[in-house]
């Protein structure tokens, strides 16, 4: 009798939180298609899981998740390849920094960087979920999408005597609370088809977007309850948490951030 085969695509694959992803999705026992446009991380990542998890298909794609056409091409090669994906986790996203690793304050922020932003962290979403939805619709896939604490308060400010103390800038803030309002609408109208749609909203992570010095790191955990910044694999915990809950979380969006934030 042969084993039910799990199929995850994953965008941003190349990153710290993105690796963590693949990787825990193989000791599960998913065959994996990786995608990023930074070809070397992408290679290694390749490398490490055929070393780790010799018996995992991977299917490495340098994509540009922003264009439809190469979206589109990728669905129909993954499509073809493995005939259906039981989850797309939509990691990729970039968080633009000032040369000092600074937040790029509003009036300072380029209308190129703008659309670039936009572009990368949220019309990928839209264009990820739309043309891999009929891989998604003939397993009734998960969909997992990485928003980001700041989608919910908005972007920081430079001093931790108010709330967030962040270099996380509007743009970013703006594309990722879109992420956690798109997580909404799909679930709503994917509901009927049992495909449930999460998100997982970050604060500060350790390897994430942000390159923190000592002090401003010593500044950010005054603000956190429990004085410590995140790390990938309790972000990969949150992954591995939804995939046990089915439609009962459809919609929501799952903060992990040692207590910087407390939505209601």
């Amino acid at each position: 009798m042969s084993s039910v085969t799990l199929t995850a695509v994953v965008t941003g694959a190349g990153g710290t939180i993105g690796k963590c992803f693949a990787l825990s999705l193989a000791s599960m026992g998913y065959d994996l298609v990786i995608i990023d446009t930074h070809r070397g991380n992408l290679d290694a990542l390749q490398t490490t899981l055929h070393r780790e998890y010799p018996d995992t298909q991977v299917l490495a794609l340098d994509v540009n998740i922003t264009d439809p056409q190469e979206v589109m091409s990728a669905a129909q090669r993954v499509q073809a390849r493995f005939q259906g994906i039981d989850l797309l986790v939509n990691n990729a996203g970039i968080s633009p920094k000032l040369p000092t690793g600074k937040r790029i304050p509003f009036l300072n922020i380029e209308d190129d960087e703008w659309d670039l932003v936009m572009e990368t962290n949220l019309k990928s979403v839209f264009l990820m979920c739309k043309y891999f939805f009929e891989g998604l619709k003939a397993k009734q896939g998960k969909i997992v999408n990485i928003a980001s604490m700041m989608g919910a308060t908005g972007s920081g400010v430079d001093t931790n005597k108010l709330f967030p103390y962040s270099v996380s800038a509007a743009h970013y803030s703006a594309s990722k609370a879109g992420v956690i309002n798109l997580t909404k609408s799909l679930a709503r109208e994917f509901g009927a088809l049992g495909m449930p749609v999460y998100a997982i909203a970050p604060g500060a992570v350790v390897g994430g977007m942000g390159k923190f010095d000592e002090s401003f790191i010593q500044n950010l955990k005054e603000q956190i309850p429990s004085h410590q910044l995140g790390n990938p694999e309790e972000i990969v915990n949150a992954l591995t948490f939804l995939l046990t809950s089915g439609m009962s979380l459809t919609g929501q969006t799952l903060h992990v951030n040692h207590g910087w934030f407390m939505g209601g």
